[in-house]
């Protein structure tokens, strides 16, 4: 018995040290890899130094809180309905693995890094950073202020601002509208939906 809980205890510091270095690797800022991992900002500092990571490889500052990031252009826009779209899919099966249904902030600091990894590889000039996945992932898992849904004319997948403005179609139909007006319906406002239920976890 002593031994398996020995082992867990190795295993488990083991996986905080390797999401602590995937989180590195994708710049991340220091307040969240404290959060996802545990790991102390002393400890953090001294894997930094055996990583030979340079003050130029970090991201400083603080961690971005501001929603405009998602909604500045139509290319982020689509960028950051993707991810959350990843998002949804990556911690739903994350989740059900679980034996509880809960995800503790492992599980979750490694599957944030899997989605951005997808992400980066799909759009390599992205701007959207991991910290921005921080943000996306708990707005649109309370759909407090961004829901992913679908345009109530094409059905593409869409990131509806819950703050601002609601945009029914996405900016494709909003443009084919304008050319040629749509008649709307009484159904409309059922049809920007949440895509799936969110998975309750505690991000921080």
């Amino acid at each position: 018995m002593e031994a398996n809980l020995a082992r867990e205890s190795i295993d488990q510091e083991l996986r905080r040290r390797q999401l602590a270095q995937r989180l590195v690797a994708h710049q991340a800022r220091t307040r969240t890899i404290f959060r996802l991992t545990g790991l102390s900002r002393h400890q953090l500092a001294t894997m930094r130094r055996r990583w030979q990571v340079t003050a130029e490889m970090r991201r400083r500052g603080p961690v971005p809180k501001s929603f405009a990031a998602f909604l500045s252009t139509q290319r982020t826009r689509d960028e950051a309905a993707v991810m959350a779209l990843w998002w949804r899919l990556f911690a739903s099966v994350g989740a059900t693995s679980q034996p509880n249904g809960r995800t503790g902030r492992l599980e979750i600091g490694e599957c944030l890094c899997d989605v951005f990894e997808a992400h980066t590889a799909c759009f390599p000039a992205s701007t959207l950073e991991l910290d921005h996945l921080v943000l996306l992932s708990k707005s649109v898992d309370e759909a407090a202020a961004l829901a992913l849904g679908r345009c109530a004319t094409c059905e593409a997948v869409m990131l509806a601002d819950l703050l601002g403005p609601r945009r029914r179609r996405c900016y494709r139909c909003q443009r084919a509208e304008a050319v040629s007006p749509l008649p709307t319906t009484s159904d409309e406002q059922k049809r920007v939906v949440s895509i799936g239920e969110g998975v309750q976890q505690e991000l921080f």
